[in-house]
């Protein structure tokens, strides 16, 4: 089973693709736009970095994926997955793409009310220079900060998964091309629309 993660408007969602299916479920809300929009941890418009995120299951069974993730305010991302699978997730406001390369797809989805992002904001509470937690709907989170930079967001999903997605020379305020947040899809892809 793939757990692709990726930034939504203020917050998080899941796609999980198992046998040629994909299904869509609310998994975390978005700690690091809390992050990038919180004045008390830094000041950041953008936000630049490559990502390794691990996902180690109740039976210990450890699975990894890499990419690089480009975010800008307002609401505006881009996870690029390259390892073990290609998989680019576009968000631009309430718009949700994914093009899948391997299986030639794009999935566009219009985001809805997942949670509200104020209500990260005014939960998110550092519980060391380093390390903020905040909970929202029952779900604890954990950002952690590396020289005032974001090195990583954990926390443990519904399913007893314990996630952390670990940022690599992360780079805060550089500017960041709009049309980078553009998707282009294929002409011969399959589109799925909800």
């Amino acid at each position: 089973m793939l757990v692709l993660f990726w930034l939504i408007r203020f917050g998080y969602n899941a796609i999980i693709y198992s046998e040629g299916k994909i299904s869509m479920r609310f998994l975390f809300f978005l700690p690091l736009y809390a992050i990038l929009s919180h004045a008390s941890v830094q000041d950041i418009s953008s936000f630049h970095a490559n990502f390794e995120q691990t996902i180690i299951d109740d039976n210990k069974k450890v699975i990894r994926y890499s990419g690089e993730l480009w975010a800008s305010k307002p609401q505006n991302a881009l996870w690029t997955y390259r390892k073990p699978i290609q998989k680019s997730v576009y968000i631009n406001g309430k718009k949700l793409t994914v093009i899948e390369p391997q299986i030639e797809q794009a999935t566009l989805r219009t985001l809805g009310d997942e949670i509200d992002f104020l209500e990260i904001i005014k939960k998110a509470k550092p519980i060391s220079p380093t390390r903020y937690t905040a909970t929202v709907k029952g779900q604890t989170y954990y950002v952690d900060l590396s020289n005032n930079l974001l090195s990583s967001i954990s926390y443990t999903d519904g399913y007893d998964n314990k996630i952390t997605i670990k940022f690599l020379n992360p780079q805060h305020n550089q500017p960041i091309d709009a049309s980078r947040y553009k998707p282009i899809i294929p002409k011969d892809f399959d589109i799925i629309t909800d």
